[in-house]
């Protein structure tokens, strides 16, 4: 996979979208030799009102959003997995069906 440039931030299309407006997206930037992934959920279709769901660092791209995803996967184990494209096939993996009720509880404090 490619070297991201340092100090610019890659925004994914919506991971997951809801009714309301809501979407959830990744956003990939790499400070020195590390990147950062950052899963974050833009309330009402708005992306300057978006939450943080998910921090994660790596010292490579894949590393970095593998660790995000599975950070989210542990929150809400219906979360759609990464959408890497498997060797041999040109079909990215896709999650049919998502759990509405996931992200409602509180955060472990």
């Amino acid at each position: 996979m490619a070297r991201l440039a340092q100090d610019i931030i890659v925004v994914s299309k919506p991971v997951r979208t809801f009714p309301n407006g809501d979407y959830f997206y990744v956003e990939l930037s790499r400070r020195h030799n590390r990147y950062n992934c950052v899963l974050r959920m833009a309330r009402d279709g708005n992306p300057a009102k978006s939450v943080i769901v998910v921090r994660a660092q790596g010292k490579t791209i894949r590393e970095a959003e593998e660790d995000c995803y599975r950070k989210a996967i542990e929150r809400c184990p219906r979360f759609p997995h990464p959408p890497y494209v498997k060797r041999g096939s040109r079909k990215a993996r896709v999650a049919s069906d998502f759990l509405q009720d996931c992200f409602k509880g509180t955060a472990k404090g």
